[in-house]
Parts: C-alpha cells; structure tokens; sequence
C-alpha cells in the first residue's frame, strides 16, 4: 500500500474514482460539473491510496476555496476508502493535516446509517457537529405562492440586485450552523457562471421596498432524472415566523413547474426545525440523513 499526491499522470484514475464511490458518500462536491472543473491544488490537496497492483482504492481531496478559508475551515470533497479500514482513513487524515495551517476545522457528511465509516471518524477524534436531511418531492401540484398586501416578488437580475440578496443570505443565515460565514458580493455575481445555474431561477422578496427574502432554484439531477435544487433559502430574522418561507418555497416549485421540472430537491439543517416542518409540509420528504462530522485542528 503506497499513499502518494495526486500527479496529472493519475488524474482520469481519481476521478473515476469519485464516480464509481459518489453514491455512497456525501457527492456534493461530486457532481459532473464539479468534476470537470477540478484540479489539484493549494485550495484542492488531493491525495490516493494505491494498492500492490497500483489501482486507487482510497482518496481524500479536501476543499479550501475562499468561502471556507474566511470561516476558517476546509471541507472535504471526498474521504473514503473502498474498505473500511482504520488505518488507511488515519493515513490520509496525516497527509492532509501539512495543508490545513490557515484554518482551524475540517468536516465532512457521513451518512447516519454508515455505522462502521461513523465509527472510523469518531476513532479519529472527529465529532458530531449536526445533522443534516436530503428531502424530495414528487411531480404534484403545489400551491400559488400568496403574499400578504406590500409583499411583492422580483426576479433576481445580475448587476443590478446582488446587494439586496447578500443582504438577505447574510442576515438570514448570520447564526446556522455550516452557512453562518457571510458570502460576498464577488461570490454572489458568480452565480450566473455556475454550470447549474438556470436563467430567472433566482427571486427576491420586497416588504414594500425593503428586501427580506429570496430563494434559488439550480438545475440538478436524482435518480438519473432531471430536478430542481431549492437553496438557499432565507429571509432575515424579523421577517422569520410569518409564513414568508412557505411562500419562497411555492415560488421555487412554480419555477420549477413552469420550465419543465416539476420535480424537486433540498437540503437542510436538521437543526432549523421550523424550516423542516415547513418542507414537510409542502410535500418534500426526507429520504437521507447525513451526520456532519468535524475535527477541531
């Protein structure tokens, strides 16, 4: 067994085999767009575990672009071994700790019922941070979003509204755990580049003139179908508790609807109980569980 960093030579080789594992770890970071795009580097240190036969039977990437650097944390891409065993996740967790200087936590999701990675994870000192739900919803007809008198929606349009929406994610996300670092302005006028991103999928919700809300709809598949992704979705704190989330949701599935996707996808934090309450409610349930598991540096 040879641990090695990943050389332009084994390139194809790892990323087949993130595709051949990404259903059994947490793909987020793993998706075909997110793969073509992905390079070995100072923000990407990427390592393989090589077999007697020099095939890869394990890998450890670990993201650390500028959003996750200002929270001072790294996420991992992938952390997995073909074969749960100790002492190969433990090799890659020593190769990859010279790359984690800058920031203070690493993490990654696990899947609930994974007991034996869980318990891998938790030898390696790494614990439980919080939970987080994959939910689906079917193809049924979802309600007309309905706004109180004042309320009004607009469609988000780049340079010209991305402060309204920084607002609104930072406030609304300032104290969730895993999203509470604020985004900037750059980040939020990248959106439009985004391989996933639909044109007119973004909206904002005003109280008269002021914006308090906005909800984001991405193209994603499951299931080799093609689906909406909702996320985020926000409104800021005084605005919460009123039944506006219900509404950014409906606008989202009417979307969705209405270009040919009537099918859709979210995440959530487990511990934001209200907004999984309300997904329940709009029809959406919850097919995965994941653990986010965090190692203090």
């Amino acid at each position: 067994m040879n641990i090695e960093y990943l050389s332009e030579e084994r390139y194809s080789d790892f990323i087949e085999f993130c595709k051949k594992y990404r259903n059994n770890v947490d793909d987020s970071y793993l998706y075909e767009e997110d793969l073509k795009t992905f390079q070995p580097d100072e923000d990407n240190p990427t390592y393989i575990v090589l077999n007697d036969r020099s095939e890869i039977i394990a890998g450890v990437s670990l993201v650390k672009d500028s959003y996750y650097r200002r929270g001072k944390k790294g996420r991992f891409r992938i952390f997995h071994s073909a074969e749960p065993d100790r002492d190969i996740y433990e090799l890659m967790l020593q190769k990859i700790k010279p790359h984690t200087a800058d920031i203070n936590e690493v993490f990654l999701f696990i899947q609930e019922n994974n007991l034996a990675v869980r318990e891998i994870f938790q030898s390696l000192q790494f614990t439980i941070e919080r939970y987080a739900y994959f939910l689906t919803r079917e193809a049924v007809e979802a309600e007309q979003p309905s706004l109180p008198e004042d309320y009004s929606f607009k469609t988000f349009e780049f340079n010209q509204d991305e402060e309204d929406y920084l607002y609104v994610r930072n406030a609304g996300f300032a104290t969730l755990k895993g999203s509470e670092t604020p985004m900037t302005i750059e980040e939020v006028k990248k959106m439009g580049n985004d391989e996933d991103y639909i044109e007119g999928g973004i909206f904002l919700l005003y109280h008269r003139e002021k914006p308090v809300g906005i909800v984001r709809s991405i193209r994603d598949s499951h299931n080799e179908e093609a689906v909406i992704n909702i996320g985020p979705i926000a409104l800021i704190p005084e605005y919460q508790g009123k039944g506006l989330g219900r509404q950014l949701v409906r606008k989202a599935l009417q979307f969705g609807k209405n270009i040919g996707l009537p099918k859709a996808v979210l995440s959530a934090n487990a511990d934001n109980e209200r907004a999984v309450h309300l997904y329940t409610k709009e029809g959406f349930k919850k097919e995965e569980s994941l653990v986010c598991y965090h190692l203090i540096l």
